[in-house]
């Protein structure tokens, strides 16, 4: 910037410290922190925000205040509409493909109740600074087409099926048991002026009667550079500001005038307004539904209150042994499958709680799909339990038992426990430094800058100041609060959850539901086809806003794009890994992998090998993960209790609540599970392996790998907790049911992953809620046959195969300076201990080998090899699976991929990357990345259609497959023909496809992969045990093998990979699997295929029920 030119942008106010952890305190250093700045534009109230983190990934977020006053979800319209174009550059698919050059996978958008925010990561800061004003330009300067509305928001073609990008994702989420939950409760919580009683997204009744106009004039009053602020995160230089922002054109970010700051009446509802409500969701079963309470919460400035209803949520739900779980969910009749609790603490100033998986009992008596029927005679549960759960449904019902919880724990002063509530401060602070470490960038937004920059907005006395850092000394704020007596904690329960005013909504599934929103859809259609006077001139007209509406970069384009240093100093997170080979197994341990990175935690990963058990009992392992940590613990002499000094004289029971509660207090994180743990019934990874993984402070390491280690050897599986997990996986079964992705991603599974020889069910298979769903009915019905001894054994034998298994390893994260060799000792002396008592009580009546043989010769378990399951098709298969409940199809394509991806082992490292081994692979990823960018081919071939709100091709390397996936179809029969129709056009004219500025494209996606797979030291943990599984030796050899590979993909590369395995999808009679998920009204034509129809029913009884 010259000298005499004024600056587009001044320093407003003095830095703002964001503190990460409790030792940047104000006594010890009030600047020490996430130093944030501030910069206003120097004639309107226009801010950008400087947060400079340690994460390697830099991160630019544009939000724009936004406030509903209907249902047509015109923000939300507008976010699509916003990518098509702006008037400095008109071309669609221009600012992405310009992202996808630097370093980035491209833009992306939310849109909330009461914002909107635009995205972009990259790997580069200058990256982010060559995105920045074309973004901003988009953003405040749009083109706002008529074509664009039909292809993003709302059309319906020649037949008169309604289309749309943001129509067909409306269609999916409007009806969504959470969703429809969420915006009743807020209707009944605030006064009609208030944003928050709106669906943002818009409702698609209402979407239908939305005109391009409205769209207009709403970005006029909300999209002015007067009412946005921009957010930069990362380790940005000092020269940044003066560097880049002065140089955003000044026409770009010129407020035309339009201020949209306004106080928004958030008040209650007038007396006489009901405070309750039932709705009915669509469901494929009818087992379990939500209910949702809510009570007003504090004012946005209010921070002590704020702070301290976190630390209280943390004490009644935090754990699985805090209050409302042990009286809901963890009991041999649970009342609901999980309890969740949130503070909405910007302008909308509400606390929210959900129930989740609550039995319906007045379906029981028709209820065919494994759930435990209620009922009052049932033997298996206490009678006080049974009663309950028959009427929950009923108004006021749930509430009243909440409430009484609530009075119980006032009465009894949180269970007579005067240092609860200082406990549950202790554990938010660890909670809140873990997520600053492992997800900074979405701790600073959604936790700190968010709520700040709303209620600057709307607040009752808008200012034009942005008041940002409400929270930045929370840490402070909580150690504070850990000093209040009790009589603090129990006023503000009082206050807040005892005497205020409870709003709820109850949601019921119905499976009948479904169907007519199927059939109200069809009947609209026909009236819509009633309406076109010229089905032709119609057809046309919407081929021809599709074509305008295509994303048509050229190559030229392309060439002039400004793009970062082709060298780029990109941020790196420190580290240190290296792999100990142990002289001797330490029970299932041969090796630890070691990674030394900026942490305040040590987190460990005990990766037990359980390639060869017994078939009968693989079953079981989706109960045995769930119960393993979550039960009594019988402790016999000769082991150490807790902090004692001494070994055990006697045996000791532990009870559950004990366990949980101890092991909640010093340690962050917790599980255990088959592969890598994700959800219930659903993980990634390895599943060859049973994972125990928990993490804590170097204080409390030693106690947390000790209770740990007890509860692997020595966990009693009670017949109370058994239950109380097999009605939790029920819940969760039914929930999944209900949502296509899982249905989608289980049912493939099902038939892709086939062990060889077809002898036994990979346990991937085997825990799935296709299988799962027999085998917990037939748990249940033993248990009340009194067979319960008999599942109890089977748990039990699967715990002795993890104790006394051989070849496994951990994996162990830890502070930067920390040496890895005395964590290692501690396992060693802990697993000794607990095995040698183990041994004694099971050392001659079992059969079942020593976990360790002190002759053998150790050796690593790495690299681990990946083995294809994917079934030798005689022919392709098509199956067709309709669900009642679904309201949006989805569609993937499976093939198996059998290529090198990494090294062999075959020939030396350097032998096979000198021969590129994994060229084809890496060739696969940049195309998969080429063709599923919302500039790319696949989105102007189905996107831009209204077909499908997007589609994507990736690869598996853990199953060998590559997959072309459609999401959220509203017409995916069209969907897949224009894909095949793409792929075959694209044989044909490849170059008007694919060029070499494309290879630089890709090469710049995936260096951003790269980087942004270890961008944080929980990555950096799963990369180097990805790194060994692999055969790599290091984070940097990994890379090394990465980026030789990325240099050399030239466009012929990309080229052979279409022939050979892309083009596949669209020839008919490639031998994969087609899997079509449908509402159950969809026919699939026979001329995309034979489609095969089975219900998930039928499915289900492939597997065997009598385990």
């Amino acid at each position: 910037m010259d000298n005499n030119e004024k600056p587009l942008f001044i320093k407003d106010g003095d830095d703002v410290f964001i503190q990460r952890n409790s030792n940047d305190s104000e006594s010890n250093n009030p600047t020490y922190g996430i130093r944030t700045s501030v910069y206003k534009h120097f004639e309107s109230n226009m801010r950008v925000v400087v947060c400079r983190t340690s994460s390697p990934i830099f991160t630019l977020n544009i939000y724009v205040p936004t406030a509903s006053t209907n249902d047509k979800g015109i923000p939300h319209t507008l976010e699509h509409l916003v990518f098509c174009g702006s008037k400095r550059y008109p071309t669609r698919g221009y600012m992405d493909a310009l992202a996808a050059h630097n370093y980035s996978m491209g833009t992306n958008a939310w849109t909330s109740v009461d914002h909107t925010c635009y995205t972009l990561a990259a790997a580069a800061e200058d990256a982010v600074a060559n995105v920045l004003p074309v973004f901003l330009d988009h953003i405040l300067n749009p083109l706002l087409l008529d074509e664009h509305f039909v292809t993003e928001v709302y059309h319906y073609d020649e037949t008169g099926k309604e289309k749309g990008v943001v129509f067909s994702e409306m269609t999916l989420y409007e009806n969504d048991e959470m969703a429809r939950g969420y915006y009743r409760l807020n209707s009944l919580m605030y006064n009609s002026g208030a944003t928050y009683v709106h669906c943002n997204g818009g409702r698609t009744s209402d979407i239908a009667k939305l005109t391009i106009e409205e769209i207009i004039d709403y970005h006029r009053k909300y999209y002015d550079a007067n009412n946005i602020t921009v957010v930069l995160t990362g380790t940005f230089s000092d020269e940044f500001e003066e560097t880049y922002l002065q140089a955003i054109p000044a026409d770009i970010v010129q407020s035309r005038g339009s201020d949209s700051r306004a106080p928004m009446d958030c008040s209650p509802r007038r007396d006489g307004h009901p405070r309750h409500d039932s709705l009915r969701f669509p469901s494929s079963n009818t087992s379990s539904g939500t209910i949702n309470f809510g009570w007003h919460g504090p004012e946005h400035q209010d921070v002590e209150t704020r702070v301290a209803l976190e630390i209280l949520k943390e004490y009644l739900v935090g754990t699985s042994s805090s209050p409302l779980n042990l009286r809901f969910v963890e009991r041999s009749s649970p009342l609901a499958s999980s309890v969740k609790m949130n503070m909405e603490c910007s302008i909308n100033k509400a606390i929210k709680m959900w129930f989740s998986g609550v039995p319906y009992a007045s379906q029981s008596s028709n209820n065919n799909n494994g759930q435990m029927v209620a009922s009052k005679d049932d033997k298996m549960e206490d009678a006080k339990g049974s009663e309950e759960t028959l009427h929950l449904f009923e108004e006021h019902y749930l509430e009243n038992i909440l409430a009484s919880e609530f009075q119980r724990i006032y009465d009894t002063r949180f269970d007579g426990d005067e240092l609860a509530l200082e406990k549950a401060a202790k554990r938010v602070t660890s909670l809140m430094t873990a997520a600053i470490e492992d997800k900074q960038i979405e701790f600073l937004q959604r936790m700190q800058l968010i709520p700040d920059i709303v209620a600057s907005h709307f607040s009752s006395e808008p200012d034009g100041n942005l008041h940002i850092g409400s929270l930045a000394r929370q840490f402070d704020v909580i150690a504070e609060l850990a000093k209040k007596p009790i009589e603090y904690w129990l006023a503000l329960l009082k206050k807040w959850l005892i005497d205020g005013t409870v709003y709820s909504v109850a949601m019921i599934p119905d499976i009948e539901l479904g169907s007519k929103l199927e059939a109200e859809r069809k009947e609209k259609e026909l009236a819509n086809a009633a309406k076109i006077v010229d089905e032709d001139a119609h057809a046309t007209f919407i081929k021809t806003a599709v074509e305008k509406s295509k994303s048509n970069v050229s190559d030229e384009m392309k060439r002039g794009m400004a793009k970062p240093d082709p060298s780029p100093k990109t941020a790196t997170l420190p580290h240190k890994q290296n792999l100990v080979v142990l002289d001797k197994a330490i029970g299932p341990v041969t090796a630890v992998q070691t990674i030394n990175a900026d942490s305040g935690f040590v987190e460990t990963q005990i990766q037990i090998p359980i390639r060869d058990i017994p078939d009968e009992l693989r079953a079981y392992l989706a109960v045995f993960q769930d119960v393993l940590l979550d039960t009594d613990l019988v402790l016999p002499a000769g082991v150490v209790y807790d902090n004692d000094k001494e070994a055990l004289k006697n045996e000791k029971r532990i009870q559950y609540s004990e366990f949980a509660s101890k092991m909640a207090d010093i340690a962050t994180l917790r599980y255990s599970c088959v592969g890598q743990g994700l959800e219930q019934l659903s993980f990634k990874g390895l599943d060859s392996f049973f994972v125990v993984d928990f993490s804590a402070t170097c204080n409390n390491y030693l106690l947390a790998l000790r209770w740990t280690i007890q509860g692997i050897v020595f966990s009693e599986f009670t017949p109370d907790r058994i239950l109380t997990c097999v009605q939790n996986l029920l819940a969760s079964i039914a929930s999944k049911k209900r949502t296509a992705d899982s249905i989608l991603l289980t049912v493939e599974s099902h038939f892709t992953d086939v062990l060889p020889g077809n002898e036994q069910l990979s346990n991937k298979r085997h825990m799935s809620f296709l299988a799962q769903e027999a085998v917990l009915a037939n748990i249940i019905k033993d248990a009340k046959s009194g067979k319960v001894d008999e599942i109890i054994a089977k748990l039990k034998d699967i715990q002795n195969i993890l104790v006394r298994a051989t070849g496994g390893f951990m994996a162990l994260s830890l502070p930067s300076r920390e040496n890895s060799k005395p964590y290692i000792d501690a396992f060693e002396n802990e697993w000794k201990m607990c095995y040698d008592q183990y041994a004694k009580g099971n050392n001659d009546n079992d059969g079942l080998a020593p976990s360790v043989d002190a002759n053998a010769v150790n050796k690593s378990p790495f690299p681990i090899a990946y083995n294809s399951r994917f079934p030798e098709l005689a022919k392709p298969l098509f199956i067709h699976v309709p669900v009642e409940s679904l309201q949006t199809s989805m569609a993937l394509f499976s093939r198996k991929l059998d290529i090198p991806f990494y090294p062999t082992g075959k020939r030396s490292f350097n032998e096979e990357l000198t021969d590129l081994i994994s060229l084809d692979y890496f060739a696969l990823q940049m195309l998969s990345g080429l063709l599923g960018s919302s500039d790319a081919p696949l989105s102007n071939a189905v996107r831009s259609k209204g077909y499908s709100y997007g589609v994507h091709v990736y690869t598996v390397p853990s199953s060998r497959k590559l997959l072309l996936r459609v999401y959220q179809a509203s017409d995916v029969v069209k969907a897949i023909g224009a894909i095949k129709q793409l792929l075959v056009d694209m044989r044909k004219n490849w170059d008007s496809y694919i060029s070499d500025s494309d290879v630089s494209k890709g090469r710049s996606i995936m260096k951003y992969r790269i980087v942004a797979s270890q961008s944080t030291t929980k990555m950096m943990l799963a990369q180097s045990i990805f790194n060994s599984v692999n055969g790599f030796d290091s984070v940097e050899q990994y890379n090394t093998w990465c980026n030789t590979h990325i240099a050399a993909v030239k466009a012929s590369d990309l080229r052979r990979v279409f022939e050979k395995y892309v083009f596949g999808f669209a020839d008919s009679d490639c031998t994969m699997l087609r899997l079509v998920v449908t509402p159950s009204n969809v026919e699939v034509p026979a001329e995309l295929g034979p489609y095969e129809k089975k219900t998930l029913e039928e499915i289900s009884a492939t597997y065997k029920t009598d385990y």
